[in-house]
């Protein structure tokens, strides 16, 4: 009777390990998948972020090179007016004014 009892008590543990790996330790945690779906919009948001920085970067270097063309333009004509004003004078002396 004592190999009897002890048999059972055998195949009980047994069944009770056994019954622990088919079920598993418990539900899964909870997916922090949130986590790395923020990280990776940070991550885009800061990408975008630089590629508009490069975009004003550019802008700025083209409207610098304008304004430097036009200074040059500005500073050309600058002496003109007098140029201008010698041929004018020279123009009313040669129509009788």
């Amino acid at each position: 009777m004592a190999r009897t009892t002890m048999r059972h008590i055998a195949l009980a543990a047994l069944l009770l390990v056994l019954g622990a790996a088919v079920t598993g330790c418990g539900p899964k945690p909870p997916c922090e998948g949130a986590d790395v779906t923020a990280v990776q919009s940070v991550q885009d948001e800061c990408t975008a972020a630089n590629d508009e920085l490069d975009e004003a970067r550019d802008t700025r270097a083209d409207l610098e090179a304008d304004v430097t063309s036009a200074r040059s333009e500005i500073a050309a004509l600058e002496g003109q007016p007098n140029a201008l004003a010698a041929r004018l004078h020279e123009l009313k002396k040669g129509s009788g004014r």
